[in-house]
């Protein structure tokens, strides 16, 4: 996988076309997301094939706008690092949002890293590190 490729597959997220995401999947992924910074003690996360994912993103999606911006990407061999920064701009109420519950108006924004472990051009394992959380008052996306 190259960086375009990579992009295109952040913009078929930006824009929840589910299908086109899917194909960047491998079937069998495994995305592991960060300790909770609300509930540190709570369980992380973990989704399992591509159900996981749609399960949790398809959800999430009915309550917010979700835009991803690549940052800095490391390549090499079968691995991707890449910073994602993230605004999160719920239109609805959202009961657990890592931890936390949403009102509709609210902004969350953070920068995370995320570790992709590619399988034949797909992603077979996805980590999710937080690094900071910003002012939603920043907002651009």
């Amino acid at each position: 996988m190259d960086k375009q490729k990579l992009f295109q597959y952040i913009d078929h997220f930006n824009h929840k076309r589910y299908d086109q995401v899917m194909e960047f999947y491998h079937p069998d992924v495994l995305i592991e997301y960060p300790t909770m910074l609300a509930d540190p003690n709570a369980p992380p996360v973990t989704r399992r094939g591509r159900e996981g994912f749609l399960e949790q993103y398809v959800e999430l999606h009915k309550s917010c706008r979700e835009a991803l911006e690549v940052q800095t990407v490391i390549m090499e061999g079968d691995m991707i690092a890449a910073e994602m920064y993230t605004e999160f701009h719920f239109f609805k109420d959202y009961e657990n949002f890592s931890g936390r519950s949403m009102k509709a108006g609210e902004v969350y924004i953070t920068t995370n890293w995320c570790i992709y472990k590619l399988q034949n051009e797909k992603f077979k394992h996805i980590r999710v590190a937080h690094f900071r959380k910003h002012d939603p008052k920043t907002a651009r996306l």
